[in-house]
């Protein structure tokens, strides 16, 4: 606002003092000169429009800027306290003729690719010594594979044992798991294969 007041300011002419004989003008006849040498002021608003169109850019790059610091990464000095991979299927019923996630529902592996715990509905993750956490997503980046859920950061709202301990948990590395494509039916129920990285994150210090 501050910017557009001032930008008035700058392209509103002075005022011509009383008695003044306006030069753009011939007294014999009433008609305009041909003069086409451009006035100050003219010099002054292309300036002022200049200086527009470059504010408007760099609110632009910061807008950009912000809102891939605004992604999905976790805040400084959180801790991983652990990572494994999710694979299973993202579950989707019909809900007023189109695809509505339910729940996942998959295995959690480790490197090795031994289970060692499941993904399912909360969404909640849960090992196999019976602690869990369960998420809250709030940021999500979109991936350039349209058959691949989003990127996303969640934030812990509950949990106990080992993973009660988690703030944040993160998935990437997603392939698959996207909605279907079209309309359906009432009450039908569609699984789509997925598999996805995710990694819980404690709160640092």
């Amino acid at each position: 606002m501050f910017f557009y007041v001032l930008l008035d300011i700058v392209l509103t002419p002075a005022p011509q003092p009383p008695g003044n004989i306006n030069p753009s003008r011939d007294i014999g006849n009433g008609r305009k000169t041909s003069d086409k040498t451009l006035s100050p002021y003219v010099y002054v608003k292309r300036l002022g429009m200049i200086a527009l169109v470059l504010a408007v850019a760099c609110m632009a790059r910061d807008s950009i800027a912000q809102t891939a610091k605004e992604s999905i990464d976790v805040p400084p000095h959180s801790r991983l306290l652990l990572r494994a991979v999710g694979s299973g299927d993202q579950v989707y019923g019909c809900v007023n003729g189109r695809w509505a996630l339910t729940a996942p529902d998959a295995k959690l592996l480790n490197q090795e690719g031994s289970v060692i715990g499941r993904h399912f509905a909360g969404p909640t993750w849960q090992l196999n010594d019976g602690s869990w956490v369960k998420g809250n997503a709030v940021a999500k980046q979109v991936v350039p594979d349209a058959t691949a859920v989003p990127w996303l950061l969640l934030e812990s709202v509950s949990g106990t044992g080992r993973l009660g301990t988690v703030r944040f948990i993160q998935r990437t590395g997603t392939r698959g798991g996207n909605a279907p494509d079209g309309s359906c039916s009432q009450s039908a129920m569609r699984r789509v294969p997925y598999t996805a990285t995710y990694s819980f994150y404690e709160a640092g210090q």
